[in-house]
Formats: C-alpha cells, sequence, structure tokens
C-alpha cells in the first residue's frame, strides 16, 4: 500500500506536466524512472508476500499429512487394542466354562463317593493279634478307595489353582477320614490355601493344628518351617528365631533344615 500510495502523486505530477506542455524531457525521464524503481519495488513486494504464502501453504499441508498420518496410527493402535481385548475376554469366558465345569464335576464326584459303600467292618482283632500286627495307616478310621479318590480330587483342583474347590475337598477329606494316614498332609495342604487365599492367621493356625494333631507325621518339620515363615511376616521375629531353631535342634537331618538355618541367619 505505501508503494501504491507514493506511484499516485508521481503520476499525477507527470501528467499535470505534459498537460501544462512544459514539461522537459528529462523531467519525464526523472518521473519515468522514479515510476520504474516504484513498480520494481511493489512487484518485489508482492513477491516476496507470495513466497511467504506459498511457505505457510506447504506448512500447513505437511502439519495436515503428519496429524493425518498420526491419527491414522493412533485408529489403528485403538483397532488393535480392541480386538486384544476382545479375544482377552472371550479366552476369560472360555476359561470360567471350563472352571465352572469342573467345580461341577467335583461336585458330582463326591457325590458319587458318599454314596457309595464303605464295605462291612472288619471283625475286632484278638488281643494277641492287637499286639503283634502291624497297623496299617491306610486303613486307619475305616478309609479305604473312597479316601484315595476324594484325596485325588483334592490335589488335583489344588494344582490347578481351583482353590476353592481343593479347599472343600480337603475339608471333606478331614472330616470323612480324620486319621487317615494322608490326614497330616491334607491339613498341610489346607493350611498353604489359606496362605495363598491371604488368610495368614487361618493358615497360622491350620499349620499348628499339625503339630498338635499329629506330631510325629513327616510333614511337622515343613509346618514348622511355614509357621515361622507366617510368623516373620507377621512381625514375630523372636518367635520366628525359636521356631526356626526347634527345627534345627529337633530335626537336624530334615530337608527343611537347611532353609531354616538360612533363614535363621538372616533373622539375627
Amino acid at each position: 500500500m505505501r508503494h501504491r500510495d507514493r506511484l499516485q502523486p508521481l503520476a499525477s505530477v507527470a501528467l499535470a506536466l505534459a498537460l501544462a506542455g512544459c514539461a522537459t524531457k528529462g523531467d519525464i525521464r526523472t518521473l519515468q524512472a522514479e515510476l520504474g524503481d516504484e513498480v520494481r519495488a511493489l512487484a518485489a513486494r508482492q513477491d516476496s508476500l507470495l513466497a511467504e504464502l506459498r511457505f505457510l501453504n506447504s506448512s500447513t499441508q505437511d502439519t495436515l499429512r503428519t496429524q493425518a498420518d498420526q491419527l491414522f496410527d493412533f485408529r489403528g493402535e485403538i483397532t488393535r487394542q480392541v480386538q486384544a481385548i476382545t479375544q482377552t475376554l472371550a479366552r476369560l469366558e472360555a476359561l470360567t466354562g471350563e472352571n465352572q465345569r469342573g467345580i461341577a464335576s467335583v461336585r458330582d464326584q463326591l457325590a458319587n463317593i458318599r454314596r457309595l459303600p464303605t464295605g462291612p467292618s472288619a471283625p475286632p482283632p484278638s488281643t494277641d493279634s492287637a499286639q503283634t500286627a502291624p497297623t496299617n495307616p491306610e486303613t486307619v478310621g475305616g478309609t479305604g478307595g473312597n479316601a484315595e479318590q476324594l484325596w485325588n480330587i483334592a490335589r488335583e483342583q489344588h494344582q490347578r489353582g481351583s482353590f476353592g474347590t481343593a479347599q472343600r475337598a480337603y475339608e471333606q477329606f478331614l472330616e470323612d477320614y480324620p486319621t487317615h494316614a494322608l490326614a497330616p498332609d491334607a491339613h498341610f495342604y489346607l493350611a498353604d490355601i489359606l496362605t495363598q487365599l491371604d488368610r495368614p492367621d487361618d493358615a497360622l493356625e491350620a499349620f499348628q493344628e499339625i503339630l498338635t494333631l499329629f506330631p510325629t507325621a513327616a510333614k511337622v518339620p515343613d509346618a514348622l518351617y511355614r509357621i515361622a515363615v507366617l510368623q516373620s511376616e507377621a512381625g514375630d521375629q523372636d518367635d520366628a528365631r525359636a521356631t526356626l531353631e526347634r527345627i534345627v535342634n529337633t530335626y537336624p537331618d530334615a530337608t527343611i533344615a537347611m532353609l531354616a538355618r538360612d533363614m535363621l541367619e538372616e533373622l539375627r
């Protein structure tokens, strides 16, 4: 605009001089030169503005293309995440159905076990035979094939991570066969499940029941070690050390004694 404003008076002067007839050739050439300079300056300014506009247009297009690419990638990522979530939900539904079928199967097996006959009771042994015949721990308390089936169900569900079903099976086993040779193991695994279910107080009580009910069982050293771990986690370090020392002193040859010694060193 400034160049255009400057051209208008120059053009008016040139026109006035031409009309007056008093303009010399030199004056006209001077005016023409000035007009040419102004025109060239105006053209240069216009070129600069056009170049700037082209640059801005190119930058805007690049930005739009970049944003479009980012939006496309984002949309693709969202689609992949939705597909992954859908697949995960499908797997969870399948696992839920499988667990429900497993629970129903265990329930049916337990019902069948209860309906099976336990067999006739054996006649009481004579005094002499009771003193000389060894006691078979597998048949103490009237146990037999039913106990084995129930035990296998409990262990299978425990190993599969179906803690609720395994817990009920162990409890049923102990209710039906409290003096079975596997009863200490049932108590131990039941306590382990309580630990897995984040019930440390109940687990501690369950482990201690093994010491009370089966003081000579092979599971006693392992139960003592688990008791020490629970005591340590509860902050009862003195009790934990005393339990570990009991393992080391009473069961020095037990496999768990090595772990007890290591843990005892850590607590000292």
